[in-house]
């Protein structure tokens, strides 16, 4: 078995663990180019040019830099909305810069405020470990964008990934909610 036969088999925790040691191991140069590829490619669909308001993660690590496509938002005049958690629980309050957010939960940085919203349409970014081309995905185990999304079911959802976080299959659970989207370097998936 080569080591991309590996990467893309095996149950959810061996292929959770196995994305995570290659996206670790990413160079950094590497990282800003496809992340940059990536926020161009989603910056041209529909689906980013007609959403007013833009859920979006703010990136940790060598995952695909949310910061790209944040700022993109800022300048194109739409409402960005970052998540806050709260017990097992999370909320999307707005910024209007980086000065707003401060270090939370597993070292993610977070709204200051309080202040959150109920939003009821527009693009939301689901993070994620790996997912395959039926759009399921796994996260990082903690149901807080399935629980969400349970409750604002009008957002349109894009994943933002690398190439080899595209695996061959993922066993997905009756709660799993999947990306309406899922935008690579090198792809769409929809």
């Amino acid at each position: 078995m080569n080591s991309e036969d590996s990467v893309n088999s095996g149950s959810k925790e061996v292929i959770r663990k196995r994305i995570k040691v290659v996206r670790n191991d990413m160079d950094r140069d590497d990282c800003a180019r496809r992340s940059e590829l990536i926020c161009r490619r989603l910056s041209e669909l529909p689906e980013y040019e007609n959403a007013l308001n833009i859920c979006a993660y703010i990136s940790k690590g060598n995952e695909v830099d949310t910061k790209l496509i944040i700022e993109k938002a800022w300048s194109d005049g739409k409402h960005v909305y970052v998540p806050k958690v709260y017990g097992q629980d999370m909320e999307f309050i707005e910024i209007t810069d980086y000065g707003e957010l401060t270090s939370g939960n597993f070292g993610i940085l977070e709204p200051v405020s309080d202040d959150f919203e109920e939003i009821e349409d527009g693009l939301m970014f689901m993070p994620g470990i790996a997912f395959d081309h039926s759009r399921n995905r796994i996260g990082f185990g903690g149901g807080y964008y399935d629980r969400y999304l349970a409750r604002h079911a009008g957002l349109v959802t894009v994943a933002l990934a690398y190439e080899f976080q595209i695996v061959d299959k993922i066993d997905s659970e009756p709660t799993d909610i999947r990306p309406h989207i899922i935008v690579t370097e090198s792809e769409v998936i929809s």
